[in-house]
C-alpha cells in the first residue's frame, strides 16, 4: 500500500525544477510563473502517483500507478460486465486493465497528465467496438466486427475473404433501406432509429437516434449514448461505408464525453468551455517570451538541455535486419 508520502505535492516539487536562469514571465491575470518548458525532471513513482491523484473522471475507469524492469508505468483499468456475456442481476463486476503508458522519469509533467488522459480515451474506445454488434441472419449470431481481438495476422494470410466492392453492393436508393440494415445493429442492447435521410449532389446526410439499453442491461456503461442523436455524413452510399462512418461518430462522442469529465486539479483542459483563442495567447506568452534577462546564452543552455532529453528519447537499433527496415527511411 501507498503511505501518505505517497499523496503529498512535496514529491512533485522534489521531481521537477527550474534550470538555471530560467525566465519568469508574467501571465494576462498578473500571475509570476516560471513555464514549464524551462524545467527538468526526475519523476518517481511517488511523484506520479501525486499527479495521478488529482485526476478526476469516473470510478469506473481507475488509473494504477506501478513499475517493473521498464519503469514507471500508467495503466487505466474498467470495471463492468463481460461485454461477451449475456447480463444477468446475479453476474459480478469485474475489472479488465488496459495496455502500459510508460512514463520516462523526464517526462514533463503536464505529458504526464495527458497521457492519462489518452490511456482514459483508448480504455473506452476498446470497449466501445465491442459494444457495437452486428446480427448474421446466416448464422443466427451476433458478432463484434469492430473489436481489436480479431486475428490479424490470419486475416492478412486469407486477405481474399475481406475484399470489399462498392459496385458488388446495393446502394441505398431511400430510407427503406436503411431499416433491415438498422434492425441487425445494436450498440450495446441499445437499438438505432433512422430519423432522416437526405441525399444531396456529393454526399448523404444520415440523421440517427440511439435509443436507451434494456432495462435488464442497463448498468450505466457509456450511458453518454443513452437517448443519444447523431449525424453521420456518407460520401460513398454502401453498407461498408454507413457502418464505418457510424463507429467513427460513436468513438466521437466517447472522446468528447472524456475530453469534457476529464479533470486534473478541477480543471477541464481539454473541455470544449475553454476559450482557444486564450489558450493560443498563453501558449504565446510563456513561449515568445521578451526578457532582456533572457539573452542568448540562456537560450543556448536551454537547448542543449532540450537536446540532451530528445536523445534519451533515441530508440537503440539492436539488430541487423531492423537497421536494414529502417535505413532507407534514416538516410
Amino acid at each position: 500500500m501507498f503511505d501518505n508520502k505517497y499523496l503529498s505535492s512535496e514529491s512533485v516539487k522534489m521531481a521537477e525544477h527550474p534550470l538555471h536562469e530560467a525566465p519568469v514571465v508574467r501571465l494576462a491575470n498578473g500571475n509570476d510563473c516560471t513555464p514549464q518548458h524551462f524545467f527538468a525532471f526526475d519523476h518517481t513513482l511517488n511523484s506520479v502517483e501525486c499527479l495521478i491523484s488529482k485526476v478526476e473522471f469516473s470510478p469506473q475507469y481507475p488509473i494504477f500507478v506501478s513499475c517493473d524492469s521498464g519503469g514507471v508505468f500508467l495503466q487505466a483499468g474498467v470495471i463492468g460486465y463481460d461485454n461477451y456475456q449475456s447480463h444477468s442481476p446475479l453476474q459480478p463486476k469485474k475489472i479488465v486493465y488496459g495496455r502500459k503508458w510508460r512514463v520516462e522519469s523526464n517526462l514533463p509533467t503536464s505529458e504526464i497528465i495527458q497521457t492519462t488522459f489518452l490511456a482514459i480515451k483508448k480504455a473506452r474506445e476498446h470497449e466501445l467496438r465491442e459494444f457495437v454488434s452486428l446480427y448474421d441472419p446466416l448464422s443466427g449470431k451476433r458478432s463484434t466486427p469492430f473489436n481489436c481481438h480479431h486475428d490479424l495476422p490470419l486475416m492478412a494470410s486469407n486477405a481474399e475473404l475481406f475484399i470489399h466492392s462498392s459496385s458488388a453492393i446495393e446502394p441505398f436508393l431511400n430510407d427503406e433501406k436503411m431499416l433491415p440494415l438498422l434492425n441487425k445493429i445494436r450498440v450495446g442492447s441499445r437499438k438505432i432509429t433512422l430519423m432522416d435521410f437526405t441525399k444531396r449532389a456529393h454526399n448523404t446526410i444520415i440523421d440517427l437516434t440511439i435509443s436507451e439499453p434494456d432495462k435488464s442491461d442497463d448498468h450505466g456503461e457509456l450511458s453518454e449514448f443513452n437517448n443519444l442523436s447523431l449525424t453521420l455524413v456518407l460520401k460513398e452510399l454502401n453498407v461498408n461505408e454507413f457502418l464505418h462512418e457510424l463507429m467513427v461518430e460513436l468513438i466521437n462522442i466517447s472522446d468528447r464525453f472524456v475530453e469534457e469529465h476529464f479533470l486534473f486539479d478541477g480543471f477541464a483542459r481539454f473541455s470544449r468551455q475553454q476559450d482557444i483563442i486564450s489558450i493560443g495567447q498563453f501558449s504565446i506568452n510563456t513561449r515568445h517570451i521578451e526578457d532582456e534577462n533572457f539573452n542568448e546564452d540562456s537560450k543556448a543552455v536551454f537547448r542543449q538541455h532540450n537536446g540532451m532529453i530528445d536523445a534519451t528519447r533515441v530508440p537503440v537499433i539492436f539488430n541487423e535486419a531492423q537497421r536494414k527496415r529502417l535505413e532507407a527511411v534514416l538516410l
